[in-house]
């Protein structure tokens, strides 16, 4: 069975509440967005960058997404198109650009980074949530 339109409605919603909650600090809401054995990868970061890495379980998420925060102080701002889900039943994928961006006004507002996500997702009891969500920087 292919996903519902609904499906594809919640998918966009998940990819809102995550983009919020990691821009504005809300940790337990980022950490909620992904399964409970969920994984965060980002890659094409240098090796000794804080940001980078693979983050596996909600100790890890949450410990990620407080660096975040402590880096970037509620000033960064994540924007995403061009969206493909694809899924069926309990399960989905997805692709979608990043741009990411310091808020702020005239010379303070920087945009920062370009990549793209892959994503698996899977339908839980509290909606879909991310098992596995990679992005990978794009280079300088």
């Amino acid at each position: 069975m292919s996903l519902a339109s609904s499906d594809y409605e919640e998918i966009r919603q998940l990819l809102a509440r995550y983009n919020f909650a990691i821009d504005f600090g809300e940790i337990d809401s980022w950490v909620q967005t992904f399964t409970s054995n969920g994984v965060f990868s980002c890659l094409g970061m240098p090796e000794d960058a804080p940001l980078g890495g693979t983050h596996r379980g909600a100790d890890a998420l949450r410990a990620y997404a407080e660096t975040h925060f402590s880096i970037n102080q509620g000033r960064a701002r994540h924007w995403n198109w061009n969206l493909v889900i694809e899924g069926d039943n309990d399960a989905a994928t997805m692709q979608c650009y990043l741009n990411a961006y310091s808020a702020g006004q005239g010379d303070s507002a920087l945009f920062r980074v370009t990549g793209v996500y892959r994503d698996r997702m899977v339908r839980t009891d509290d909606g879909w949530r991310f098992i596995e969500r990679e992005v990978t920087i794009d280079p300088a």
